[in-house]
């Protein structure tokens, strides 16, 4: 079950990437952490009563009609890129909210994803994933469940999903660090058996 912290997690990640809005996610349960007493951060009464796959519905499928209404509006050809481009803008700021260690190389990296970002709450209750690689010179995961794909497409709006969660990963990893790229040719969010996020270090 979901916590009231949890639930509010989710709810800055409207249309940000899938690692910038969870990079803001933990942003925001950082700075609950600090300003919630014990009272009101534990035990039952932080209880929201939702697990994360309802706090998930309840938090996009509202955005998810508004973007379809809006989509229709502006026209389908050119909607998609419009989003990709808002979303590749909000991952590109994330990274100054949730700052990674000092240093910008591989290893910094790989120890921000490791140690900072992938243990945040919003990740391990709604993404399972393997470390494939993980080297000086690459870093890469292969994510086979993904709840923001999952909830985006039981709506029928994939290509939506994948402009305002996916897209912006790359943004996201050139704001972290400058000298890493994103190489990624397969995403649950378009119907693959996984995303398959590799990222290596440029020379």
């Amino acid at each position: 079950m979901l916590s009231r912290r949890d639930l509010l997690s989710i709810i800055p990640a409207g249309a940000a990437a899938c690692m910038g809005c969870a990079s803001l996610a933990l942003c925001a349960q950082k700075s609950t952490d600090q300003t919630a007493s014990p009272a009101t951060s534990t035990g039952p009464s932080a209880s929201a009563d939702m697990t994360w796959e309802q706090a998930f519905s309840f938090r996009y499928k509202g955005y998810i009609h508004l973007m379809k209404r809006l989509s229709s509006v502006i026209g389908n050809d050119k909607f998609p890129a419009l989003l990709s481009e808002a979303s590749s803008k909000a991952a590109s700021e994330a990274p100054m909210k949730v700052k990674p260690e000092p240093g910008r190389d591989m290893e910094n990296f790989i120890r921000y994803f490791l140690n900072e970002l992938m243990p945040a709450p919003i990740y391990r209750s709604t993404l399972k994933w393997d470390i494939v690689e993980k080297s000086s010179t690459a870093l890469e995961f292969h994510f086979s469940q993904c709840l923001w794909a999952s909830t985006f497409l039981a709506e029928d709006a994939g290509e939506i999903g994948y402009a305002t969660v996916c897209y912006g990963d790359y943004a996201y990893t050139k704001a972290i660090s400058p000298s890493i790229k994103l190489i990624r040719t397969k995403t649950l969010m378009q119907g693959d058996d996984c995303c398959n996020h590799r990222f290596v270090e440029e020379s």
